[in-house]
C-alpha cells in the first residue's frame, strides 16, 4: 500500500490525536468527579436556650446554682469557626430556641455568639417557641408571635454581608417572606454541581406561611431542598407532632408533612429541635425519601454537667458514597455521643 506525504502525516498524528482526545476526556471526567466527590458539612446547632438564660434564669429554677452558661454557646461557634476548613463547613443551621425567654439580654448573648461566624461561615436561623411571646406571669412561652429575632438578626445582616452573596438570587428581598423579618426565609447553596435550597420556617408555621413555602419550593424544582424548623417530631416515638398546648395557632409536624413537605419531590431533609433526639425517614407523594432529623441537648443529655453540655450535630455529605454521615459532638466536653440516634448514616443519592 502506498501512502502520500499527507497520509503518512495523518498516521503519525493519529496516535498523538488519540492521546490528546483521551487526555481531554479523562481530564473532564476527573474535573467532574472532583466537583462531585468533595465532601462538605452542615453543622446543626440545637436549642441554645439554656446557654443564653441569664435574665429570668428559668434554667436555674430547675438546677439551683447552675450559673451562667453563655460560655457553652460561645464555645460552639468558636469551634465551628476553627474547624471550617477541616470539615469544609458550608452552612450552620440553628433549629430554634436560640434564647430562653426572648429577652434583650439573652438576644445579646446570641448576637455575640454568631458574630464569631458573621464573616466566616454562613448560617440560617429558625424561630423557636422560647424565642417569642414569653410571659413572666405563668413562665410560659409563645403566648404571641412577638419576637426580637428580627431586631438582632435583621435581613440586612445577611443581605449586606458579601459572604452571603452566593447564597442569594438576583433579588435578595424575595428570599424573605416579610420585609425586615427573618422569621421565614431561604438561602441557596452550591456544592460541586449540586444546588441546594435551605428554607427556614417559624415555630408552628401558619397556613399562609406554608402557602409561601410551597410556592418557593415549587419555583425551584432543580434545587435539593432542606427544611429547617423548630418543632416537628415527637420526643420518643418515631412520629411527627400533632396536637399541643401552645397558645399560638399554627401547623403541627404532621400537618406540615401533609400540606407541604410530602408534596415536593426535591425535599429530602428536615432539621428540627425542641424535644431531644429523634429520627424518621418517610416516603413523599412522589416516591422520594425524606429524612427527618431532630436534635436538642441543652439540658437533658448530660445531667452531671446540667445545662452546659454544648452538643451539636456534624452532618457531612459524601457525594461519592451517596451518604450523609451524622455525628454528635460537644466542643465543651470534647466527646462524641455514639447512640443509634446520635451517630448514624443517611442514604441520599447525589448524582
Amino acid at each position: 500500500m502506498k501512502y502520500t506525504n499527507w497520509g503518512r502525516g495523518m498516521l503519525l498524528l493519529l496516535p498523538l490525536g488519540f492521546i490528546v482526545i483521551f487526555g481531554f476526556i479523562n481530564g473532564c471526567a476527573s474535573l467532574s468527579k472532583s466537583a462531585k466527590s468533595k465532601p462538605f458539612t452542615i453543622i446543626v446547632l440545637p436549642d441554645t436556650q439554656g446557654y443564653a438564660d441569664t435574665r429570668h434564669k428559668e434554667t436555674q429554677k430547675h438546677w439551683p446554682g447552675i450559673g451562667d452558661q453563655r460560655a457553652s454557646f460561645f464555645s460552639q461557634t468558636e469551634w465551628i469557626k476553627k474547624n471550617r476548613k477541616k470539615l469544609n463547613i458550608a452552612l450552620v443551621a440553628h433549629v430554634g430556641d436560640i434564647t430562653q425567654t426572648g429577652h434583650d439580654e439573652e438576644w445579646k448573648i446570641a448576637d455575640t455568639a454568631f458574630k464569631t461566624l458573621d464573616n466566616t461561615i454562613p448560617y440560617i436561623l429558625s424561630l423557636g417557641n422560647h424565642d417569642m411571646g414569653y410571659s413572666a406571669e405563668d413562665h410560659k412561652t409563645s403566648h404571641t408571635r412577638e419576637s426580637l429575632l428580627s431586631t438582632y438578626f435583621q435581613p440586612s445582616r445577611f443581605t449586606n454581608n458579601p459572604l452571603y452573596n452566593p447564597l442569594f438570587g438576583s433579588n435578595k428581598k424575595l428570599h424573605f417572606l416579610e420585609e425586615g423579618k427573618t422569621e421565614n426565609y431561604y438561602l441557596f447553596l452550591k456544592e460541586g454541581e449540586m444546588k441546594f435550597l435551605v428554607l427556614s420556617l417559624e415555630f408552628k408555621p401558619r397556613d399562609e406561611i406554608l402557602a409561601w413555602a410551597n410556592n418557593v419550593v415549587a419555583q425551584h424544582p432543580e434545587y435539593r431542598t432542606i427544611i429547617v424548623t423548630h418543632s416537628y417530631l415527637t420526643r420518643k416515638k418515631r412520629e411527627r407532632t400533632s396536637a399541643d398546648n401552645y397558645l399560638v395557632k399554627g401547623n403541627s409536624g404532621e400537618e406540615m408533612w401533609e400540606k407541604f413537605i410530602s408534596q415536593h419531590k426535591n425535599i429530602f431533609l428536615v432539621l428540627s429541635g425542641h424535644a431531644m433526639e429523634n429520627l424518621l425517614s418517610s416516603k413523599g407523594k412522589h416516591g422520594n425519601i425524606v429524612h427527618q432529623v431532630q436534635a436538642d441537648y441543652w439540658y437533658w443529655d448530660k445531667p452531671e454537667i446540667k445545662a452546659g453540655s454544648g452538643f451539636l450535630r456534624i452532618m457531612t455529605f459524601y457525594p461519592e458514597k451517596n451518604s450523609i454521615e451524622v455525628q454528635t459532638y460537644s466542643p465543651v466536653t470534647d466527646e462524641f455521643l455514639t447512640r443509634p440516634t446520635s451517630k448514624f448514616s443517611l442514604d441520599y443519592p447525589m448524582p
